[in-house]
C-alpha cells in the first residue's frame, strides 16, 4: 500500500516567511476574502461600501445605503448605482439629490462609472453606536498639597471599596 503524496509542499522557506510577516490583522483577511464577492456584485474591493459616509455625506448616507453597482457587459462607465433606501420619503428625497450623489461618486471612483440611480425600498443596516466618550483626567494640581490631598483621597476611596492598599516603598 502506498499512500499518495500531495502535491503542494510547504517548505521551511515558505513558514519562515509567513512567520517573518507577523500576525495578519482581521481586516486584511477580511479584504483578501470578500474581494472576490464584491467584485461580482461591482463594488471595487468593498471601498464605496466602507466609506460611503465620508462620498455622499452622513445626512444622506443616514437614508441611502449602496447595494450593487451594475456595469454595462465589457464597459467600465455608463454604471448603474442600487441604492437601498428606507421610505417613500427617503425616495423623494433620493430623487431630488441624485445630482450630487453621481457627483461625488463618480468624484470617489476618478472618472464617470456611474450613469444613473436606481433605489430599492427596505430595510436599512442597523447605525453602529458611536464609542462611549473617555473619561477626562481632572486638572493636575498646582501645589504639592493639592497633589498630596488628592493621593489622600484616592487612597481613602480605594480603602472604602475594598481593594488591597498596602503600598510598598524602595
Amino acid at each position: 500500500m502506498s499512500q499518495a503524496k500531495s502535491t503542494t509542499k510547504i517548505t521551511a522557506a515558505d513558514r519562515g516567511r509567513r512567520l517573518a510577516r507577523g500576525p495578519v490583522t482581521i481586516g486584511a483577511l477580511t479584504e483578501r476574502v470578500a474581494k472576490p464577492a464584491l467584485g461580482k456584485r461591482g463594488f471595487a474591493g468593498g471601498e464605496i461600501l466602507k466609506r460611503w459616509p465620508e462620498i455622499v455625506g452622513s445626512d444622506l448616507a443616514t437614508f441611502a445605503v449602496p447595494l450593487e453597482v451594475k456595469f454595462p457587459r465589457g464597459k467600465n462607465a455608463g454604471a448603474t448605482l442600487l441604492l437601498r433606501i428606507a421610505s417613500g420619503a427617503a425616495a423623494a428625497m433620493l430623487q431630488l439629490k441624485t445630482p450630487l450623489i453621481l457627483e461625488r461618486v463618480n468624484g470617489f471612483f476618478g472618472y464617470a462609472a456611474i450613469d444613473k440611480v436606481q433605489a430599492a425600498q427596505g430595510p436599512l443596516p442597523r447605525a453602529k453606536k458611536p464609542p462611549k466618550p473617555l473619561k477626562t483626567a481632572p486638572p493636575s494640581p498646582s501645589t504639592v498639597a493639592e497633589a498630596l490631598e488628592r493621593l489622600g483621597e484616592a487612597v481613602q476611596q480605594r480603602a472604602a471599596s475594598g481593594v488591597n492598599v498596602t503600598y510598598r516603598f524602595r
